[in-house]
């Protein structure tokens, strides 16, 4: 398995670390103290016994005089044991500490038979050839050089932060000006003796002269005429400026803040989810887990999907409450092309920031016995133009995808680019555009069922006890689910539709001037959105579904489940949510709404940097999960924050900027 003279080298360090375990020094004794044992909670699922990373990599074992044996530094190893039982297959992984003079390409088998050429191990070859015979050995990198694209980006993101820089200083040099301009207007003369008037401060402030005069109190500052020019450029990344955007809390009239709680609430759910499904990998008690997500409340977790389904009603509603405001003042006449532009740009730039920092920077963030060797990464580096053009969520999610969390983007973009299909419709033709909603939606139904009772595909996670039972083949069961129905357009845009639908419906109301529902009405509402959204959240509670009826709940449960949330978001637009209006207009809710997308964003890199970094496994208990849970959710609206302040929001003023000198 190795090449002949880095077998020997090998070899001949293997004995090397042997004849010096009782050497003073202690270099060889902390290699073996480094390896993975067995620890106690086996039958509780505890069968990764992960070692001493840190002092096997730190390890550097001395030369040994007159010949090239030693001078090696610890490589730290994982040897991988499939074990079967009957059909269940219980791998088990535990960590080796060699010298970096070992390149294994195979089993440790492969190891054993290379380090004695006396044939020292053949009687342990005959004796455990059958278990080392499928066993794996892969090793972490000793060390590791930052790459020229990393370095490329973290200079392009410097340059960002210089921008930040300069643009915030010149809002703050404006703003001391200013304050010292009004002490002196209080004082009814400026440095010379004459007096200022309130305009002139302004006019000087705003700088209305190609050269800025900034009266102190003993010296005049100039601010230089290029720069005046460029200011309105240097402004758009001003942080000052852009946090006060971000940060405020007021509601102008026709705004909707109750989206803004949705939209939030359904964000901290997908970290929830994502963070329990993150963990579930690395705990030292997974049979015990079982125990604990066998409860009904847990169906929040284990159907947490339907999250990403709330995503596309706010997002289908927004659309067709924003366009048929827009035709309603200017009678249908909408600018097409900027209604493509604009969403592209208002997407896209810091979407790429964060593929190019997740594919380049995002490697050397962490170290550890479970840092991935990140073979995702390499498929950003092959695929990353499908995320440019948002197809991704046609490529396989386990294999293909660039950031696999991303294919909600990818089908948001094209339910987008098709909306005004049915926007104009239901403008022009409404009769057409009801028939047009109705249609897809029939598609959507239909296809979802069709794909589920042909493939027999699951239900995701909701019955996964059940699932389980057939172990063998679960996992490839759950792939088909994830790469035929779960993030294809065609099987996901029924919530988008209920929510152009729901826009449409406000809008004739408002227009129509309909009264106040009576209180039958609204109780009867209630009581029908609540049970169809609970029953698709928690209906799968131990049920063995047919493939029949996993064909009917595939088919109707997301948009069912829309239609519930739907309801909530019509009551609290006409103003009959009652207290449910009340905590999701929230004000508070209003800049970590504004946040949300930028944390969808980077929020899976804050949880896999974090648990990829671990030393030690972590014991599942929910208690453990959420404080976990509670420190993901504030770091990543913490980046999240960082990265509207210098990404997003710089890109978006910008926009507007252009728009506005093209408009001039």
């Amino acid at each position: 398995m190795f090449p002949e003279a880095a077998s020997n080298k090998c070899a001949e360090d293997l004995k090397y670390v042997f004849e010096n375990l009782l050497s003073p020094g202690g270099w060889a004794i902390k290699m073996l103290d480094s390896y993975g044992k067995p620890e106690s909670g086996i039958l509780a699922g505890n069968l990764k016994w992960l070692g001493q990373y840190d002092e096997c990599v730190e390890i550097q074992a001395p030369s040994k005089e007159n010949t090239n044996v030693g001078g090696f530094r610890g490589k730290y190893c994982t040897l991988q044991i499939p074990l079967k039982l009957g059909t269940v297959s219980l791998p088990i992984s535990t960590a080796l500490c060699l010298p970096d003079s070992c390149n294994p390409n195979g089993t440790i088998f492969s190891i054993l038979k290379n380090y004695n050429s006396n044939g020292s191990f053949s009687g342990l070859d005959k004796k455990f050839e059958s278990v080392f015979d499928n066993a794996t050995l892969t090793c972490k990198a000793t060390s590791r050089k930052l790459t020229t694209g990393a370095i490329v980006v973290t200079c392009l993101l410097s340059v960002f932060a210089l921008l930040a820089v300069i643009g915030s200083s010149i809002t703050a040099f404006e703003y001391c000006a200013t304050s010292k301009f009004s002490k002196e207007c209080e004082c009814g003369s400026n440095a010379g003796g004459k007096p200022i008037n309130s305009a002139d401060a302004e006019n000087a402030s705003q700088g209305d002269n190609d050269d800025v005069l900034l009266l102190g109190t003993e010296e005049k500052i100039v601010l230089p005429a290029g720069l005046e020019k460029c200011k309105p450029f240097f402004n758009c990344f001003c942080i000052f400026t852009n946090g006060e955007k971000i940060l405020n809390t007021a509601s102008s009239e026709g705004q909707l803040p109750s989206l803004h709680g949705i939209r939030f609430l359904s964000m901290t759910w997908v970290i929830l989810c994502h963070t329990y499904a993150s963990v579930a990998s690395i705990v030292n008690n997974s049979l015990d887990a079982v125990d604990a997500i066998d409860r009904w409340t847990f169906q929040i977790i284990l159907n947490g999907f339907f999250s990403v389904d709330s995503f596309f009603l706010l997002s289908g509603f927004l659309v067709g409450y924003l366009f048929f405001q827009q035709a309603q003042k200017t009678d249908g006449k909408i600018p097409w092309l900027y209604f493509y532009v604009h969403r592209y740009i208002r997407l896209t730039p810091v979407y790429m920031i964060v593929v190019v920092f997740y594919t380049t920077i995002s490697p050397f963030l962490g170290s550890g016995p479970l840092w991935p060797d990140y073979d995702v990464i390499q498929a950003c580096k092959d695929n990353w133009w499908w995320n440019v053009l948002y197809i991704n969520n046609f490529q396989s999610m386990a294999s293909e995808q660039c950031m696999g969390w991303s294919w909600y983007l990818a089908n948001d973009m094209q339910f987008y680019v098709i909306s005004p299909l049915f926007l104009i419709t239901l403008w022009r033709w409404p009769k057409t555009g009801y028939s047009l909603l109705g249609l897809f939606f029939c598609i959507t139904v239909v296809s979802n069922f069709v794909l589920t009772y042909e493939y027999d595909l699951i239900v995701g996670f909701g019955n996964i006890l059940e699932l389980a039972k057939d172990l063998p083949n679960f996992m490839p069961r759950m792939q088909d689910f994830f790469d035929k129905i779960y993030a294809k357009p065609y099987t996901r845009i029924g919530p988008y539709l209920v929510g152009i639908a729901l826009a449409y419906c406000l809008f004739r109301r408002k227009r129509s001037n309909s009264p106040s529902l009576n209180w039958v009405t609204l109780s009867v509402g209630w009581i029908f959105a609540s049970g169809i959204a609970l029953a698709c959240q928690f209906g799968l509670y131990h049920q063995d579904l047919t493939t029949v009826e996993a064909s009917f709940y595939n088919a109707l449960s997301r948009v069912g489940f829309a239609s519930g949330l739907g309801w909530v978001i019509f009551v609290c637009v006409i103003g009959q949510g009652g207290v449910v209006n009340s905590i999701l207009s929230w004000k508070a809710l209003i800049p970590l709404s504004r946040l949300s997308y930028c944390a969808y964003l980077i929020h899976l890199i804050v949880v896999t940097t974090y648990l990829s970094s671990v030393r030690t496994l972590i014991n599942f208990s929910h208690i453990n999960v959420i404080m976990l849970y509670l420190g993901f959710l504030v770091i990543s609206y913490a980046v999240a924050l960082v990265t509207s302040l210098l990404f997003e929001s710089p890109v978006i003023r910008l926009e507007r900027l252009i728009r506005n000198k093209l408009a001039s």
